[in-house]
Formats: C-alpha cells, sequence, structure tokens
C-alpha cells in the first residue's frame, strides 16, 4: 500500500501565513525621530536675517560724528514654504470583501505601505532634495557654501576635519547638536579611533518614542547614521551624483523661535505628519480611494546652525 504524498496532503493542509508584513526595505536614518517641526501661517514662513550691522566707531572728545557711525543696520530676507507628498491607496470592492472575511485588512496594510513611502520621501528629500518646489529642500540646498570647510578635490576623514567643521556650526554660541554622516563614513571614524587603540565612545541614546538606542559619540555630540545622504558627490559638494565623495554633516536644532536652526515647516492648520483623507468610490468602478498627503519641508532659520565636510573619500 503506498504512503501518501506531501503533493496529495498539502491539498488538504491549510499552511500558516504570520499575520502582518515583515518589513525588509529598511534605510537607517534615526536622526529623523529628533527632527523638531513648527507651523506656520499664512503662505510662508519668513525669516529676517542680519547682513550688516549699524556702524559705530571710537571718537575723542569735540570729535565729528563720522558717516561709519550713522550707517544703519541691513537685512535680508528667506522663505520657507510647505511641498506636497501624496500617495493614493486604491482597493477593489470585491477583493477588500474576501480580505476581510480571511481575518486581513488588506486596505489597512496598503495604507501602511504608502505611510511608509512617503516617509521614505521626505527622509530622502531632506538629505538630497533639490530645494525648488515640488522638491524639498535638503541640506544639500539650504547650507551655505560659507559654512562649507576648506575645499579639497579630495580628502579621507581626519579629526582635525571634523573639529575644523564643528567650528563652523556657530548659532548656538558655539553648541552643536548633531553630526551626521553615511556609513562607510562613520565605520572610517571608528578606524581612526581603533588606530589610537581605543574604541569610539558611545551613550544611550532614548529616543522621541521612548525606546533607548546605543549611539556614537565624538566630542560628546552624537553622531549618527544617514544611509539616505549621497555617496556619489563630486568634489567640494558640486553636485549629489557623478562622483564617488560624500559629505559629513553637522548642526542645531532650531529650539521653536525660528531664529537658530534646522527644523521641518508645516501649515499650522494642519499636522506635520501624514493625513488620510477618504476620497471614495471611483464613478466608473467599483475601487475605493484613500488619499495619504503630508504638506511640509524643513528650513534653516539660521545660516551659522548648519555646516559641510565635503569631498570624503572613504
Amino acid at each position: 500500500m503506498a504512503t501518501q504524498t506531501l503533493a496529495q496532503a498539502a491539498l488538504l493542509i491549510n499552511d500558516e501565513i504570520v499575520q502582518g508584513v515583515a518589513m525588509d526595505i529598511i534605510t537607517l536614518n534615526p536622526i529623523f525621530s529628533f527632527l523638531p517641526f513648527t507651523g506656520y501661517s499664512g503662505q510662508a514662513i519668513v525669516v529676517n536675517r542680519e547682513l550688516t550691522l549699524g556702524g559705530a566707531d571710537t571718537f575723542e572728545v569735540d570729535d565729528t560724528i563720522s558717516a561709519t557711525a550713522k550707517a544703519a543696520a541691513t537685512f535680508t530676507q528667506q522663505t520657507f514654504t510647505a511641498t506636497k507628498i501624496i500617495a493614493d491607496a486604491e482597493m477593489d470592492g470585491l477583493v477588500q470583501a474576501e480580505s476581510t472575511s480571511a481575518g486581513v485588512d488588506q486596505i489597512s496594510i496598503e495604507i501602511s505601505s504608502k505611510a511608509k513611502k512617503i516617509g521614505r520621501i521626505f527622509q530622502q528629500g531632506m538629505a538630497t532634495g533639490a530645494g525648488t518646489i515640488p522638491a524639498m529642500n535638503s541640506l544639500h540646498s539650504l547650507c551655505s557654501t560659507t559654512q562649507y570647510t576648506t575645499a579639497a578635490t579630495t580628502q579621507q576623514l581626519s579629526f582635525d576635519l571634523l573639529d575644523e567643521l564643528l567650528d563652523l556650526v556657530v548659532a548656538k554660541d558655539g553648541q552643536v547638536d548633531w553630526i551626521m554622516m553615511p556609513a562607510r563614513t562613520l565605520r572610517s571614524l571608528k578606524a581612526l579611533y581603533r588606530g589610537l587603540g581605543g574604541t569610539m565612545p558611545t551613550d544611550v541614546l532614548e529616543m522621541p518614542d521612548g525606546t533607548t538606542r546605543t549611539i556614537y559619540k565624538y566630542e560628546d555630540i552624537p553622531v549618527f547614521k544617514n544611509e539616505y545622504l549621497s555617496v556619489a558627490e563630486t568634489a567640494n559638494g558640486a553636485a549629489l551624483t557623478g562622483g564617488a565623495l560624500t559629505s559629513v554633516w553637522a548642526g542645531v536644532w532650531d529650539d521653536g523661535s525660528n531664529k537658530l536652526g534646522l527644523a521641518g515647516i508645516h501649515p499650522s492648520t494642519v499636522p506635520a505628519g501624514i493625513v488620510i483623507h477618504p476620497v471614495g468610490y471611483k464613478e466608473n468602478k467599483d475601487e475605493e480611494i484613500w488619499r495619504l498627503k503630508q504638506y511640509a519641508n524643513i528650513a534653516l532659520f539660521n545660516r551659522r546652525g548648519l555646516a559641510r565636510l565635503t569631498s570624503i573619500s572613504n
């Protein structure tokens, strides 16, 4: 008598399907969790910055006040506005009905995937956006070239270069809130420490969601890995593609005053995050639409709150 085959047995057996979806599309960027957001009214948020100080001078008794002492202060303006990131989740009525009967909320899975994509677009834009609507502002587009370290065709990471970078961040009286670099450059930094016979300092940082994670530190400043940063830059950060170089960034968060550092922005009448809006059914199809959207961008409220170390080859 022949034994039952696996093929025949499979007709009578239901395999176990793990509930939900395992995350496999992952890009590390823990610093994103710390980005502060500020709302604005009207069509934009406008920042007045110092351009030149009002004049002053020293004088002797009975001197005539000079034109230098009478010179007025001058200012420059920078305008920041939100952009749109939108995704539509569409679901056929029969597919949703059959999925629900099997205990699977198919539309929730689709909406979750779309929300994740919007978050990834925001994070990629923050790293490499062109800075012209509809593209997001980015570290690359916001950082003034006067905040770049000394120009070089190519260079390897060193402690001296990091110190030069930190010296450029002065918006908070020299305090630096964070350092950011791609994975390969963080490995190079750890190698520098090992070359001295030690290991790179670490600390346990509490994340905004209440969890903790171990991070590296330099001069007691958190060093964050950001895998959205370009590793294909040309010399001196001229372009984000076409080369094999990268940049290391340092900066400060804005404190809510809109005068000091980096922050996310959004119209004050909507949340900073993703909004889900039920659009309804298509007129000519049995498909329901849910629209996910985020109106946001990033802004640098103080030119001296962000600095860039360019042309790093490792």
